[in-house]
């Protein structure tokens, strides 16, 4: 019993004698620290996006022919384009509507993330003599 009391007490003194320099240089390590991590983040991140390439409204008449354009993706500086997934609907030129084509990435950076391209297919008609007068 004796022993442990001695190991406590001297500990107790030691903690009692930490000199003041090394609390004050225990935190400004710390706040080196945070600030160089958020520094490294932010470098690592800085040219991240996830955008669509083209118009996220695109207005198509009736029979008019639909390109899918994508989207772009860059994480931690890498081009992960092709890893983006389409779906939502599926443009069908043929029937005058409004379709939503979806983008969804799955990444550490980005998580579960979607963009939304909307496409509208409108019937087009020659102005009758009665509108157009």
């Amino acid at each position: 019993m004796e022993g442990s009391a001695r190991a406590r007490r001297t500990a107790e003194k030691a903690v009692k004698k930490t000199h003041k320099l090394t609390l004050f240089l225990a935190v400004l390590f710390l706040v080196i620290g945070l600030a160089a991590g958020a520094a490294a983040a932010w470098g690592l991140t800085r040219g991240d996006r996830f955008v669509l390439v083209g118009d996220k409204q695109i207005t198509l008449a009736l029979g008019q022919a639909y390109e899918e354009q994508g989207a772009e993706i860059v994480s931690f500086g890498r081009d992960i384009s092709d890893s983006v997934q389409i779906g939502g609907d599926t443009v069908d030129t043929g029937v005058a509507g409004v379709y939503q084509v979806v983008y969804t990435v799955e990444d550490f950076r980005w998580g579960n993330y979607q963009l939304v391209r909307t496409v509208t297919v409108t019937e087009t008609s020659a102005p009758s003599a009665e509108e157009g007068v």
